[in-house]
């Protein structure tokens, strides 16, 4: 296992490695937006066609950084996003765009309107004045309220996902951090009923798919995912600190135990598959960035760890496996159980698991 002082080389990773090859590189200078991919020799994939998700997932990691261009360069993402992002003759917001940028689909999406709107509270709290924009996604968002939680897009409703409203936690918690407006605690104690009551099972797992309902899928249609597992853990746990509550005060939740399950989904190299239900042989880097940050909640509270998950030795791993590659501020993006490379290129999508994971891991450091 690799193994750093984290403290010291995560901010020079981040600030002289990572930033500096996503805000040049990461970027098509033609139409100011980013790459959804780089290749493992950091050139752009410029004939894949692109989310608009990614757009505002940068400008979401842009939006935190220190310089100041960089958050110009949020700014310019969201911008192209709001402007370029939805359809004009429908009003719904696009999801995918040609590798020219134009748009080549608009479902309105609720996993989409999430992003837009986390990258919102991002930019709030950079100091940017987007109230406009955001009544207009808060608007978009209302056309998608279902009784309880929200349809996943504008089409007839064949399944409820967890996915989605897992996200629109995150977006609404901060947003509520951002402003301090009663509505989006409220948003966000919707769907935090919603994984307690539904999403939740006893043993810790959580479930990706509903009826219209929400009653569960069966088996042969359901899937567990220990990645999301390990990332409710995190949102919970900022969700809590912002309320000023711990878990037997705020969400009522046993984190330790929800650990507990995800640990026990780990593989043979430690590290976690990207579903248990149905087995899977692959792990992409995401899921890991979700183990560290639940390792780190867990020690910032003083609960016990299972072996082999101290967030420094969940590092190790991480680095070794994904970080360790030929273009500096990059990543491999899938292995198999057994550790061989799947992955062919570096997704954009990742660096915001990944700014998430090692912000929050050196946050703690601080604090200790």
């Amino acid at each position: 296992m690799t193994d750093y002082n984290w403290s010291e080389r995560l901010p020079l990773w981040l600030a002289e490695e990572a930033l500096p090859l996503w805000t040049s590189t990461g970027v098509d200078a033609a139409t100011g937006t980013v790459w959804e991919a780089l290749d493992h020799q950091g050139q752009p994939l410029a004939a894949m066609e692109r989310r608009l998700r990614v757009q505002v997932r940068q400008a979401y990691c842009f939006a935190q950084s220190e310089d100041p261009e960089h958050r110009a360069l949020a700014l310019q993402l969201f911008r192209f996003a709001m402007d370029h992002g939805f359809d004009p003759e429908t009003g719904n917001l696009g999801a995918m765009l040609a590798p020219d940028c134009r748009l080549l689909s608009a479902p309105h999406d609720l996993y989409d309107l999430a992003f837009m709107l986390l990258a919102a509270a991002a930019l709030i709290e950079a100091g940017f004045e987007v109230a406009a924009d955001l009544a207009r996604l808060e608007a978009a968002l209302a056309r998608l309220k279902a009784p309880r939680g929200w349809f996943e897009n504008l089409a007839p409703p064949a399944r409820r996902r967890q996915n989605p409203h897992m996200h629109m936690f995150e977006a609404s918690t901060a947003l509520f951090a951002a402003t301090g407006e009663a509505r989006f605690r409220s948003m966000a104690e919707e769907c935090l009923a919603l994984y307690r009551e539904v999403f939740l099972k006893a043993d810790g797992q959580v479930l990706e798919y509903f009826d219209t309902d929400w009653r569960p899928l069966p088996a042969a249609e359901q899937a567990v995912e220990p990645g999301h597992m390990a990332e409710w853990i995190y949102l919970i746990d900022r969700y809590e600190v912002l309320l000023g509550s711990e878990s037997d005060m705020g969400s009522g939740l046993d984190l330790a135990h929800l650990f507990q399950a995800v640990a026990q989904c780990r593989d043979a190299s430690g590290l976690l598959p990207d579903r248990v239900e149905p087995a899977t042989g692959t792990r992409r880097m995401w899921p890991q960035t979700e183990l560290l940050k639940a390792a780190v909640v867990l020690r910032r509270r003083g609960l016990d760890l299972p072996p082999g998950c101290a967030p420094e030795q969940v590092l190790s791993l991480m680095w070794s496996d994904y970080l360790q590659v030929p273009v500096a501020g990059g990543w491999y993006d899938k292995r198999s159980e057994t550790g061989a490379l799947l992955s062919d290129n570096m997704p954009a999508s990742t660096f915001y698991h990944i700014l998430v994971a090692f912000r929050f891991y050196l946050s703690s450091c601080r604090s200790l």
